[in-house]
């Protein structure tokens, strides 16, 4: 699909989520259960969904003020889709993303650094060393758009040359937050700030709550450095240990009393962290086990047999 395709079915999924009072599931029934192609204005299919003449009015007021939203964002975006094969299976419960930035989402591995809002300076080391490994293999830094261990997460990959990958809970050009309004704009001028939240959503803190339940598929591994007992990032770590993805947890954390979830974790199938080279285990591919080697039988009878 192209991109003014694609960008037209998000524009009529938002405005049909919109007309059903926030009801994302039924908008996206509805949408897939329509013979439209997306090629023409999307008003055009509004008798296929709505009942009266006042329902239809409603839907096309609706339609033309997130059209108008999606025209007005102030930064350049792309739209991504479920079905792209950079994404694939990789963005539930999520059916669109929104990204921007001097970088395009490619086909690089991503490692989701998770820490506290407040890291100590060994969990600070941590992360360098792991983002440094990240530069070295050409893998991704993906960290939430948080201050504390995410800011320097991203902070760290733009030092040392690894791909930066912001994600936010926000809009694509609104920063929750005054203090983190630099680091966005360096994120975007060398990597890439995504988000689930389309241009005519209006920001709320709880959107935190659905930012970390994408975050949770969109890794391709996990690196947890620090957290203490049901702190916020374990609403994206234990999803993804159930979602069946490689992640690892710093050993140092685990031995620290105050963080026993962090020891109770590693009796999960989660590789230990004390070396950065610990890392390249939530990447290496199975090995296959050894075809052993048949003995030789020479086929001369011997003399002593």
């Amino acid at each position: 699909m192209s991109q003014p395709v694609i960008k037209e079915k998000a524009i009529a999924y938002e405005a049909l989520s919109l007309f059903y009072k926030g009801d994302r599931d039924k908008a996206w029934n509805v949408l897939s259960s329509l013979n439209a192609d997306f090629t023409s204005p999307f008003a055009s299919y509004t008798r296929e969904f709505t009942s009266s003449f006042q329902e239809e009015a409603e839907f096309n007021e609706i339609w033309r003020n997130t059209r108008d939203a999606f025209s007005k964002e102030r930064i350049p975006f792309s739209v991504i889709d479920e079905e792209d094969e950079r994404v694939k299976d990789k963005m539930a419960p999520v059916h669109f993303l929104y990204s921007a930035g001097e970088r395009e989402l490619g086909d690089e591995k991503r490692l989701v650094i998770l820490g506290t809002p407040l890291p100590s300076l060994q969990a600070k080391s941590e992360i360098f060393d792991a983002v440094s490994l990240s530069s070295e293999k050409g893998w991704a830094v993906v960290a939430p758009f948080d201050s504390g261990s995410g800011a320097y997460a991203l902070q760290s990959a733009l030092k040392l040359g690894a791909l930066p990958i912001a994600v936010l809970s926000s809009g694509i050009s609104k920063c929750p937050s005054e203090s983190m309004l630099e680091l966005m704009e360096q994120v975007y001028n060398k990597g890439i700030l995504i988000t689930q939240n389309a241009p005519c959503v209006k920001y709320e803190k709880w959107h935190v709550v659905l930012r970390n339940r994408f975050l949770s598929s969109f890794g391709d591994a996990y690196f947890l450095v620090e957290e203490k007992n049901g702190g916020p990032s374990w609403a994206v770590f234990d999803p993804a240990i159930e979602k069946g993805k490689k992640t690892s947890i710093s050993l140092l954390a685990a031995s620290n009393p105050n963080f026993t979830w962090c020891s109770e974790r590693l009796k999960d199938d989660v590789v230990p962290y004390k070396k950065p080279k610990d890392l390249l285990k939530l990447f290496s591919e199975e090995k296959k086990p050894r075809k052993r080697k048949e003995k030789y039988v020479d086929p001369t009878p011997s003399l002593f047999d």
